[in-house]
């Protein structure tokens, strides 16, 4: 029989990278790019303003990349003291080990680089103008790490699950990062990166206006975060979901969740803008539908029909049986394999086989199952319907009010009229917006992944957390959560400190309050 003894996937790790990628990484891929636009613009114009403007900005990304730092330090020795994490049924990624190791330290000599780098010592403009875009080049490789591996998660291309040892197998690098999931999670998670720094730009700009501080660089600075943030709010909503519906079975499963259809939707199918989900009775009561958006959103298409939760539950229930089938069929070549004398058996393509591992959530033996095992097997692959409804609808509004908050500053950018205190009084206070959107972005991805680590393949099979697990989830959550605390404090007192108080640029006169 296939040993199942040592079968343990684990979400831990996913659910802990993705917390991580949530509150510690937007700064540090979201503000190298805006430092360097105000980089350029010194270079271009000779201005000394923005020479100090871009050193000021800079001292808040090395704060940020310090954190970030740190908590690549910290995670990493967790990681390798964890015994449950779920990586040890991913295989064939190359560098993964020498890439996890290396990446604090290029980051922490990165915060001694930067700091050094802050007071331009001995560097002309070009070369430092150089360095600086190189440093958006090198936070952005973080995002692409993170997406590239929460894309293989979503949809598992150039993988497949070996059903001698249990474990997921990389055999197509190149299909494996062209992967249209990573590039959908890469343009969201570097959109909200940015989406974020330009916030905290913009509403940091708008107190310093508020109080007649450092009036010269909050108002360009201000102006610059407008044009980035908006580019980056347009680009999250019109970028947002390019692999659409046909991605994977677990996609339509949480597409269907989001949108709250039970039932299967003919072409073009309508979106639940209102509703509530009921999932005891299986129905969206109170639902009020916009026509067609639903289709075109999800399907990319006029034509093609928009399955409901049960259909793809009623599907699943078919894949558990192929699954089951070919466990059994895989158990019964083990052993015949194992009586001539053979080490393993030797077994073609697998499709279905980690949807008949759904059962071990139930059983510890597949082959022991009952029909309500396999009834609750397929149930297990439909996500938690509210979360995802609710969540996703949240996210989308705090999406759509920061289109409109930087469409309004840009507006005013282009008019010079950034002293309108109703507005920078709005834009101080929505500092938290983009945090609590990308924060519900992950919510929404790692929930409407439902039983899954990686998707079709590798169930989670561990619903009960072990001890050591559970020590190691508080350890990093506290040390995530520290992080940020700290971050949060240096950032606020070195924004109250602001320009003038480091000595960056003179105090404003009213000689020099000229726009």
């Amino acid at each position: 029989m296939i040993e199942l003894s040592s079968f343990h996937a684990s979400a831990l790790w996913s659910h802990i990278v993705a917390c991580y990628a949530a509150t510690l990484l937007p700064l540090v891929v979201g503000l190298p790019p805006i430092i360097a636009i105000m980089e350029s613009v010194y270079v271009m114009t000779e201005r000394e303003i923005w020479r100090q403007i871009a050193r000021y900005w800079g001292r808040l990304f090395g704060i940020a990349l310090l954190m970030w730092a740190i908590g690549s330090i910290v995670l990493i020795i967790l990681y390798a003291a964890d015994p449950g994490r779920f990586t040890r049924h991913l295989h064939g990624i190359p560098g993964l080990a020498l890439t996890l190791l290396m990446t604090p330290l290029v980051f922490g000599g990165g915060v001694f680089l930067w700091r050094l780098y802050t007071d331009w010592l001995g560097l002309g403009r070009l070369q430092h103008l150089l360095i600086t875009w190189l440093w958006m080049l090198l936070s952005t490789l973080s995002a692409l790490k993170i997406a590239i591996g929460y894309g293989l998660m979503d949809n598992p291309s150039g993988a497949y699950l070996d059903p001698g040892t249990l474990q997921v197998w990389i055999h197509d690098v190149p299909l494996a990062l062209l992967n249209p999931a990573a590039q959908t999670r890469f343009v969201h998670l570097v959109g909200s990166s940015y989406l974020v720094a330009a916030t905290l730009v913009l509403s940091a700009s708008a107190w310093y206006l508020l109080r007649g501080r450092n009036v010269q660089i909050a108002r360009r600075s201000m102006t610059v975060a407008a044009s980035f943030g908006l580019a980056a709010a347009l680009s999250l909503a019109v970028l947002g979901d390019r692999d659409g519906y046909a991605g994977s079975p677990g996609q339509q499963m949480r597409i269907a969740a989001i949108a709250g259809e039970w039932h299967v939707q003919p072409a073009p199918a309508p979106f639940v803008l209102f509703g509530i989900p009921d999932p005891d009775s299986r129905t969206t009561r109170v639902a009020w539908r916009m026509p067609w958006l639903l289709g075109l959103g999800a399907t990319h298409s006029w034509r093609k029909p928009v399955a409901g939760l049960d259909e793809l539950e009623a599907a699943n229930v078919e894949r558990i049986r192929r699954g089951l089938a070919e466990f059994m069929a895989l158990d019964n070549k083990e052993a015949s394999s194992r009586a001539a004398g053979s080490n393993a058996a030797k077994v073609g393509a697998n499709p279905d086989l980690g949807y008949g591992l759904l059962l071990l959530r139930h059983v510890r033996n597949p082959l022991q199952r009952n029909g309500d095992e396999m009834t609750a097997a397929a149930r297990d692959t439909i996500p938690d319907v509210p979360l995802l409804f609710w969540a996703f609808r949240a996210m989308a509004l705090l999406g759509a009010y920061g289109i409109v908050l930087f469409g309004v500053a840009f507006w005013l950018a282009s008019r010079r009229q950034l002293d309108r205190r109703g507005f920078l009084r709005l834009a101080a206070w929505s500092l938290p917006v983009p945090w609590v959107a990308g924060a519900l972005g992950w919510l929404v991805s790692e929930a409407g992944r439902g039983p899954w680590l990686i998707d079709g393949l590798l169930p989670i099979t561990e619903i009960q957390a072990t001890a050591s697990e559970m020590a190691v989830a508080a350890i990093a959550y506290t040390a995530i959560a520290g992080l940020f605390a700290a971050g949060a404090i240096l950032s606020i007192r070195l924004v109250r400190l602001g320009p003038d108080g480091l000595k960056i640029w003179p105090v404003d006169s009213d000689a020099t309050k000229k726009y």
